[in-house]
């Protein structure tokens, strides 16, 4: 009895020691958030390759296209791809407002083209996308306490398909 409680403790060191047990990564692709205010983005995967370009936005959702070790490969709304560091995202849901055009997107009180439009969101105003079925997503407008519904395909961040 004694020698199964030691294998137990064992196992519980090691499990503290190793950061956790090994969870299952995510399917390819996803997308995810900054977690930082400026988050540098690089070339190749790796600290020794030249940074490619920097983001100056916490919580700007990207796509998480590849993996290699701890850094993954992204691509933001302009379809530019880049490595950075695992720790550097998080799987929190953003997304931001594609337009048509110039045209702005209508904010509605409910899931419905027909439904009355409590705002109209400019190109890339980020959103935080609450829940998404039958084409529309409720979301909710970043650092403005307003809330609403956005046809899915209006937004960077989201999949045209996806329910949550």
């Amino acid at each position: 009895m004694r020698k199964k409680g030691a294998t137990a403790l064992f196992v519980l060191a090691t499990l503290f020691l190793s950061g956790g047990p090994v969870l299952a990564e995510r399917a390819l692709p996803y997308f995810a958030t900054l977690r930082n205010g400026v988050t540098n983005v690089r070339v190749g995967p790796g600290v020794a390759y030249r940074v490619h370009w920097v983001f100056h936005q916490r919580g700007w959702p990207v796509e998480v296209v590849n993996r290699f070790g701890n850094w993954r490969r992204i691509r933001d709304n302009t379809g530019d791809v880049g490595w950075v560091h695992s720790a550097l995202l998080t799987v929190r849901r953003a997304a931001s407002i594609r337009t048509r055009d110039g045209h702005n997107v209508a904010l509605r009180a409910a899931p419905d083209t027909e439904a009355a439009i409590r705002a109209y969101l400019a190109a890339n105003v980020l959103v935080r996308p609450k829940s998404c079925t039958g084409g529309w997503c409720a979301v909710e407008v970043t650092g403005h306490g307003l809330d609403g519904f956005v046809q899915q395909a209006r937004l960077w961040g989201v999949y045209p398909d996806e329910n949550f």
